[in-house]
């Protein structure tokens, strides 16, 4: 018994002793580890779709945020005047345990309707929420419908998609349209005489888009083969996704999203992010009985049996006796629906594959790209190189052998759409020698601790311990397609404080203290010029070149900042950085009446965007410390034009000859790179696999031949981090360009965004949420002349008043001379006074004002000695203007009042309807 009783203590102490030696051990090894790392948390949220038929659309997202929904376009769903909405919720997980609806206006300022929802279950693992809207809509008229699913922890998600009514939009045409077009390329042994896409690319009348990266964009243009993915023979592995991004009567945007798969003769299989964009238009054509032979004068691009809801066509043929005797009969026609495919886009990035070590070409392969804008870093020594592909950082080290995914969302599941949404990216900010990396990552976070949260946050990354620390979360309400507008540019942290650009403002967080102040405000994204490393940035006081008498430039690195000024009767231009020297130009403000001789630029580089910049006579560069360290001028000489490029400054150069700027020989600046240092480049090569593909190339003592390891990242739990809400609320209304790939250009002027979304076949929409740009075909003739009440002080400086008296008046709006002059601009008095939204669409040619008076809006245009006019009427050949300088109406032809606008700037003023 005693013996047994010894046994007993010994194992007990025994056991005491492993346990304090496993205590303390644990201590020592973690003594430097203030905690423990784990993996990042899987994506809870569910997926939520609009059930139409029996297709899902519009994939939505679930934000725990809140969201300027101004700002976000992701979808739209067309529904009849019966205003029933079914969403389905793939709620598998059990997030959700209650629904509930808003309808709200697009501006989000109003609430339309609201109310819970009983949620059923569909058989198929979805909640099928049924929505019959009570209220009365307006047709045509954007709401925003928020969905909101609660969970028994008290947390919540709320899902959008905009909703509109109106029965004539066809959409249920254009999706099989579209359907048919998506099926047709995947049909890889079909000839283009038998399939759709033939009959599209024959109606086809637009022009390629000029980039040319093989397989990752291809469009109506381009080869048959091309668009049937030229023997690539890729596989769908994901679901489907199909949003409408845009509709109305005579057209809508369609998306495809979707991951495929390929595999290579070597049993290499390779995956694919894809996006198809088609811009298709719905119509119906009239069609002689006797061409029509009963078949579709469209041929196979026939939609007479679409499965997309109740859209059958079925048209019956009714012969005379002539005709059934074989008489000589009057020829009669019919109408049948039409599709035209006005534009079809399909943009492909490969995900990256650690294997794709070609030691042959010694080069490492990123894969098909949709764009060369590539986010790499690398080390002095060339042996470490950071990238980001499809929202995913990578670190590879040549020496040791491995790759590291950093920071990813998806690991290696391309098929669930919650892993692979790409609504975010990333900005690498510091990258060390010793392979650790300083980062940020912006947008709609999918997973981990902020899943279905918008913002920023910043991540430091310790090779030796493979550890990502969160030092920062800064949560906000910008939707991601405007927040990289302007975070992609500028993300910076210099050890204490983290600098980003949102909301028009160079945001600072004092990590320590964690407090927020901003540096420079009230700026334009497009005005806003970065160094490479963001470490630099340079602004002017004005997006109008011809006011932008100063240019800040701000070295975050150093906390200085230095102000370029320029000459009387000068103004500034910033073109950019080179590495972190500043290049800006000197212009005379006189010059910005002087036009450009467009054919003789034919065969340069000048753009359209550059149209509107003032050519500099002058040319400066400058360093981060504000020194300068070069100057470029010549007698007589222009820059119309100036690019940054890695090497040399590409002067495209003008010179004046009767009253025009005239294309003269370009010029370069170039810079002196040590030809003994070779870095680590990308490179287009299509003769290794036989696609064209982005590589990796390395200096010549480098030897690629092994595959890497790879080693995965945990994330440090640190309670240490800061955690910021910031509501952005804009201070003024911008114009937002959305084209293909949604959101493009944000502008201060609408006349500059309606430009630009015409060169682009885009849409502008304010910053309240209204579409104030859609092109639309203009009638061949109109007139408002009488709709218009006369009204006349007879004096040039009473122009500008006295039109928009008449407009309001127009509008229905009795107002004072007084009342108007309480206000300097005249977009603000449109918009305090009146009923519809003024906008300010200075810089339109004369055509793009007439869609105005086209539907039925005057406009109010500057001309030759400043006075303003009221345009009221046109034809084909000539315009009708009121003058109350004059107090007539006026008539000249097209071309008069052409040059009339032009010596004031195009400048005009008008409003949108509803």
């Amino acid at each position: 018994m005693k013996k047994k009783i010894n046994v007993l203590v010994r194992v007990i102490v025994m056991i005491m002793v492993f346990v304090i030696t496993i205590y303390f051990v644990n201590i020592f090894e973690n003594r430097n580890y203030k905690n423990l790392a784990k993996e990042m948390n899987d994506a809870e949220l569910p997926l939520a779709y609009v059930s139409y038929g029996d297709t899902l659309l519009n994939c939505m997202h679930g934000y725990t945020s809140d969201v300027d929904i101004t700002l976000l376009r992701d979808s739209i769903t067309p529904i009849d005047e019966q205003k029933h909405i079914e969403i389905l919720v793939q709620n598998d997980k059990k997030y959700a345990s209650g629904y509930s609806y808003e309808i709200r206006s697009i501006a989000g300022d109003s609430l339309v309707e609201k109310g819970d929802i009983e949620a059923a279950d569909n058989g198929s693992g979805y909640d099928e929420l049924d929505i019959n809207v009570r209220m009365d809509l307006k047709k045509d008229m954007e709401y925003m419908l928020v969905v909101k699913a609660s969970s028994e922890k008290g947390l919540a998600a709320s899902y959008y998609t905009r909703i509109v009514v109106n029965d004539d939009y066809h959409e249920a045409e254009l999706l099989k349209a579209v359907q048919d077009f998506h099926d047709a390329s995947f049909d890889f042994n079909a000839l283009e005489t038998e399939s759709v896409i033939g009959t599209y690319k024959t109606e086809y009348a637009g022009a390629s888009t000029g980039d040319s990266f093989g397989l990752g964009h291809v469009n109506l243009a381009n080869d048959y083969a091309d668009i049937m993915w030229d023997g690539l023979k890729p596989t769908v592995v994901s679901d489907i996704n199909i949003y409408i991004k845009e509709i109305d009567v005579n057209y809508a945007v369609i998306e495809m999203e979707y991951n495929a798969s390929s595999i290579t003769d070597q049993d290499v299989t390779s995956y694919y992010a894809v996006k198809e964009f088609y811009k298709a238009g719905y119509s119906l054509v009239e069609v002689s009985d006797s061409e029509a032979d009963g078949e579709d004068s469209y041929g196979d691009a026939s939609y007479g049996d679409a499965s997309y809801g109740d859209a059958s066509y079925d048209e019956e043929y009714s012969y005379t006796d002539e005709e059934s005797q074989g008489g000589q009969a009057e020829e009669t026609s019919h109408t049948e629906p039409k599709i035209t495919m006005f534009s079809y886009d399909r943009y492909v990035d490969e995900y990256f594959d650690r294997t794709g070590i070609d030691a042959l070409n010694n080069v490492y392969e990123i894969g098909i790209v949709s764009s060369d804008d590539l986010e790499y870093r690398y080390v002095e020594n060339n042996r470490k190189i950071a990238f980001v592909r499809n929202g995913q950082l990578w670190m590879y080290d040549y020496d040791q052998g491995e790759i590291i995914r950093v920071y990813s969302f998806c690991a290696d599941d391309y098929t669930e759409d919650a892993a692979t949404y790409d609504a975010h990216n990333i900005n690498i900010m510091e990258f060390a020698d010793d392979g650790n990396l300083t980062f940020s990552v912006y947008g709609y976070m999918n997973r981990g601790d902020h899943e279905g949260k918008l913002g920023i946050g910043l991540f430091t990354f310790d090779y030796s311990t493979l550890e990502v620390d969160e030092l920062l979360f800064v949560e906000c309400n910008v939707p991601y397609e405007a927040m990289k507008t302007e975070t992609s540019r500028l993300t910076y942290y210099d050890g204490q404080k983290f600098y980003y650009m949102m909301g028009g403002k160079v945001n600072a967080v004092d990590i320590k203290n964690r407090k927020q102040s901003y540096i420079a405000e009230n700026l334009s994204a497009g005005d806003v010029k970065v160094s490479a490393d963001m470490s630099v940035m340079a602004f002017g006081e004005n997006e109008d070149q011809s006011q932008n008498t100063r240019i800040t430039l701000m070295n975050m690195k150093t906390g200085n900042s230095y102000d370029i000024t320029a000459g009387d009767g000068e103004c500034l231009i910033c073109y950019g950085f080179k590495d972190s020297d500043m290049v800006y130009g000197v212009s005379d403000i006189a010059d910005a009446g002087v036009d450009a001789d467009l054919e003789s630029f034919s065969e340069t580089k000048y753009s359209e965007e550059s149209r509107d910049n003032i050519p500099a006579k002058r040319l400066y560069i400058v360093g981060s410390d504000g020194s300068q360290i070069k100057e470029y001028a010549k007698d007589g000489c222009y820059l119309m034009q100036v690019d940054v490029n890695a090497n040399l400054l590409y002067l495209t150069r003008g010179e004046k000859s009767n009253g025009k700027f005239v294309a003269i020989k370009d010029d370069f600046i170039t810079f002196k790179e040590d030809d003994s240092k070779q870095t680590i480049g990308t490179v287009h090569n299509s003769s290794i696999t036989g696609y064209d593909r982005l590589y990796f190339t390395v200096p010549e003592n480098i030897y690629l031949s092994y595959i890497p390891n790879l080693n995965i990242t945990k994330e440090k739990i640190d309670d240490q981090n800061s955690y910021m809400i910031m509501t952005i609320e804009r201070e003024k209304v911008t114009y937002h360009v959305y084209d293909n790939l949604g959101l493009s250009k944000i502008y201060d002027v609408a006349g500059d965004a309606i430009n630009y979304a015409e060169s682009v076949a885009g849409i502008v929409v304010s910053s309240d949420g209204e579409v104030i740009y859609r092109k639309m075909e203009s009638q061949e003739y109109n007139t408002i002349a009488a709709g218009i009440f006369h009204h006349s002080t007879g004096t040039v400086d009473a122009s500008l008043t006295d039109c928009l008296y008449m407009v309001l008046n127009y509008q229905g709006v009795q107002v004072t001379e007084d009342e108007i002059k309480q206000y300097s601009d005249p977009v603000t008095v449109l918009n305090t006074l009146g009923k519809k939204k003024g906008i300010n669409v200075t810089g339109l040619s004369l055509d793009m004002l007439l869609g105005y008076v086209s539907d039925g809006i005057p406009v109010i245009s500057r001309i030759d000695d400043g006075r303003y006019v009221l345009i009221v009427s046109y034809n084909d050949e000539d315009v009708r203007y009121y003058d109350p300088v004059e107090n007539k109406e006026i008539v000249v032809s097209r071309e008069e009042y052409i040059d009339m606008m032009v010596v004031c700037q195009n400048e005009s003023y008008t409003y949108v309807s509803e």
